[in-house]
């Protein structure tokens, strides 16, 4: 497996959140050892989601604030 940033080598590894930041404190992933990119399924999935398309905000929207004039 090559990098995505370097094309440096791909190497398995356990990767271990000391911070319990997600729930899970160990990992299975791949390290690149030149760069040091990390790639894991977490870090994939958030990828995939922020790819998506999101809702278009509308001037109906509830997210869509009003501005006002100062």
């Amino acid at each position: 497996m090559t990098c995505e940033r370097c094309d440096g080598l791909m190497v398995g590894e356990q990767i271990c959140d000391l911070q319990e930041t997600n729930g899970e404190i160990c990992a299975n992933g791949y390290r690149c050892l030149l760069c040091g990119n990390i790639i894991d399924a977490t870090i994939l999935k958030n990828r995939k989601r922020s790819t998506e398309a999101p809702e278009p905000l509308t001037a109906s929207s509830p997210l869509m604030t009003k501005l006002v004039a100062a």
